[in-house]
């Protein structure tokens, strides 16, 4: 399935212009949650806050986007001078900002010289702007460190990981809350990441399921990751949101989402 047809199947429109609406801010999103490092209370009102309150490694998303525009920089050059070294290098700079464990960055050093051409290949595959998500079984590498490196290589692919995961799951789930469905629509099953401690992240309640991301199974991932670029790209330009630089609007949502995805409230 491509974009546009994904985008004008019926629930997936509907659930648009659900989110729409709190995107631009007529309908508010209180989220919270505790905090633990660093320590604190944790609130929003809306999607826009949750972006306003965005913090990573300490830093402010502005601080942050400054050493994601570097990074990028870094791999995109690396790809256009097929620089096999560069690349790897580039690479491990983005798993090292993302905090993504010593494993992943291990398999990409095993991979050396054919990590290049092996991501050339998915990206080509990832871009939003022709993705297919019926042909994506090329994606052989996909979780909460190559989502990262394929958002910094390709432009309108946002990472989706554990957290931005489990967000996408909530907002789905409240949408069917509100409009009173009892099961998940096949085409909004996004699947979420667990945290490392306690924190509660799946977001099912009742008989709305989601289920968990798995690394071993890479299409799966990669097509949640592909659909939602494609729902970032719909509802981005909203609100205070769409006040931002073109560049920095599915950025800027995504940053959003990985704020609430902290923490998701019990079922009720």
């Amino acid at each position: 399935m491509k974009r546009d047809e994904y985008l004008h199947r019926p629930a997936v429109e509907r659930f648009i212009g659900w989110l729409r609406r709190r995107v631009r801010g007529d309908m508010a999103f209180p989220h919270s949650y505790k905090m633990l490092k660093p320590v604190r209370d944790w609130r929003c009102n809306s999607l826009w806050e949750a972006h306003e309150r965005y913090e990573w490694n300490g830093r402010s998303f502005d601080a942050n986007q400054a050493e994601l525009d570097r990074l990028a920089a870094c791999v995109r050059r690396a790809v256009e001078d097929d620089d096999r070294l560069a690349f790897v290098g580039a690479g491990h700079g983005i798993l090292h900002w993302g905090g993504v464990t010593a494993r992943a960055a291990a398999k990409l050093r095993d991979l050396g010289e054919g990590a290049l051409p092996t991501f050339r290949e998915a990206s080509r595959l990832l871009d939003p702007s022709h993705a297919d998500t019926a042909r994506l079984e090329g994606v052989r590498y996909m979780n909460s460190g190559w989502t990262k490196v394929y958002s910094l290589m390709l432009d309108g692919f946002p990472i989706y990981d554990g957290r931005v995961g489990a967000a996408m799951g909530y907002l789905v789930q409240t949408h069917c809350t509100d409009e009173a469905l009892d099961e998940v629509p096949d085409l909004l099953h996004f699947r979420w990441g667990p945290a490392k401690g306690d924190h509660r992240r799946d977001p099912s309640s009742g008989s709305l399921r989601f289920t968990k991301l798995n690394p071993a199974y890479p299409r799966t991932w990669a097509e949640c990751n592909v659909r939602a670029a494609w729902i970032f790209s719909a509802v981005c330009g909203e609100g205070r949101f769409g006040d931002l630089p073109p560049a920095r609007r599915l950025r800027a949502l995504e940053s959003a989402l990985f704020m609430i995805g902290y923490e998701l409230p019990a079922p009720a």
